[in-house]
């Protein structure tokens, strides 16, 4: 994601609107375990191209998903021959309405958006499959297990990092977490006034772009390190960035 901020602010902004593709449904069956609780409605979606890709899909409920777990959902998107052109593993990144999937019951369809960080640039998508992860928060221990799958996998073995947190640790990821708000608070300032035609603004643009580098290079690591809550302030201050850049080009 900070690689994408980089990518933004080198562009000196993003595409103005954005274009919206109908897809059909590759294959209905989920990758990953939540294949035994939800599968794809097969219909023709939307696929709409932005700064950051988005398509929201239906699923069916086979089977209620257990309350003390977190389905994230990722989109892979294929062309009208088959050809992957997106392929991003599930993340908190892509995938926030893990609580519509908890509260649905068997035969229930529910609707959900999957946002595509790594989007399709040029490519037409005409294709759609899902994958997904499980995430289990286990307050006694302070650790996070997750079980990761892949879509495009020939396997479904299960993978469980177990993440303990020290107390150090979290208040070195606690301060670089306030440095990078700080730093989001500063670029979108800077998108304000750029998108007023501000021609001062772009002495700001090196060390913007140097700092975006900067935090990307320290957080590459970030999921396997910072415990669920630093997870989500760093989910919370990057989506004020985007909403932000967003907002700058409509």
């Amino acid at each position: 994601m900070l690689a994408f901020m980089a990518l933004y602010l080198s562009s000196c902004g993003g595409k103005k609107g954005g274009d919206s593709f109908e897809v059909s449904v590759d294959n209905t069956t989920i990758g990953g375990k939540l294949s035994s609780y939800f599968t794809l409605v097969d219909k023709t979606y939307k696929y709409k191209k932005g700064i950051v890709d988005e398509v929201n899909v239906e699923l069916m409920c086979i089977e209620p998903l257990p309350e003390n777990l977190k389905a994230y959902i990722a989109v892979e998107v294929l062309d009208e021959d088959g050809n992957v052109i997106s392929a991003r593993k599930a993340d908190a990144w892509s995938f926030s309405d893990y609580d519509v999937l908890r509260q649905a019951s068997s035969g229930q369809t529910v609707t959900i958006k999957i946002e595509n960080h790594e989007n399709v640039g040029d490519e037409t998508p005409a294709k759609i499959r899902l994958s997904s992860i499980f995430e289990e928060d286990n307050e006694r221990n302070g650790s996070v297990s997750l079980t990761s799958d892949d879509s495009s996998s020939d396997d479904n073995d299960e993978e469980e990092v177990e993440t303990p947190i020290s107390s150090s640790d979290s208040e070195d990821w606690d301060e670089l977490l306030d440095s990078y708000e700080e730093y989001v608070d500063k670029y979108i300032s800077y998108l304000k006034k750029a998108s007023k035609g501000d021609m001062d603004a772009l002495s700001e643009y090196p060390a913007l772009l140097e700092k975006a580098q900067e935090f990307s290079d320290k957080m590459k690591n970030a999921q396997n390190n910072m415990s669920a809550s630093q997870w989500a302030k760093y989910n919370k201050i990057t989506m004020k960035l985007l909403e932000a850049a967003q907002n700058m080009n409509e």
